[in-house]
């Protein structure tokens, strides 16, 4: 019996803000979608902690990176709570029984959740759960609607313009 020390080698390593904490965010998270490594609590918390140092752009390429394995709940979970850019590769290709998604799906947000709104292929309850939502997935929120203060119309010259009533037709005399 081989004993698989990865994770051990990886905890132990560099981790610091920069190239350490980016290694390790991508040696993780290859080795969780892959099953090498339990995606269990203290791994996920320590990615959580691992994501506050990784550039976004690399934790969407790690999550493009992953799209075709099988990464478990815990992972899709993971990166659904993320920005995104990281979110989307994942759930757009996550294979996960119903109990899984429907346990993911309060942590999304509407973003993420069009997302999988997408698919044709999840579970019938997935997608019942995902109509649950209703309708306070598709209304803006104030802080994302762009508000600009509607200022009145303007004559094209500054000089006022006269009304000028149409011509009058002329009424034909009475008959008779």
């Amino acid at each position: 019996v081989r004993f698989d020390d990865s994770l051990n080698t990886i905890l132990s390593g560099d981790m610091q803000p920069g190239v350490g904490a980016q290694s390790a965010w991508r040696q993780l998270v290859d080795l969780m979608s892959r099953g090498r490594i339990p995606a269990d609590e203290p791994t996920i918390a320590q990615l959580r902690m691992l994501r506050q140092a990784v550039p976004e752009k690399v934790r969407a390429a790690s999550a493009r990176a992953i799209a075709f394995a099988t990464p478990g709940a815990a992972l899709v979970g993971l990166f659904s709570e993320d920005a995104l850019t990281v979110a989307a590769p994942v759930l757009r290709t996550a294979v996960l029984p119903a109990n899984d998604w429907l346990a993911i799906l309060p942590r999304l947000t509407p973003e993420t959740r069009s997302i999988l709104r997408h698919r044709r292929d999840l579970p019938h309850d997935v997608v019942r759960g995902l109509e649950s939502f209703g309708a306070t997935d598709f209304v803006l929120d104030d802080a994302r609607v762009e508000k600009s203060p509607v200022e009145p119309a303007q004559p094209a010259s500054a000089e006022p313009v006269a009304f000028t009533p149409p011509p009058a037709t002329p009424t034909p005399p009475p008959d008779g």
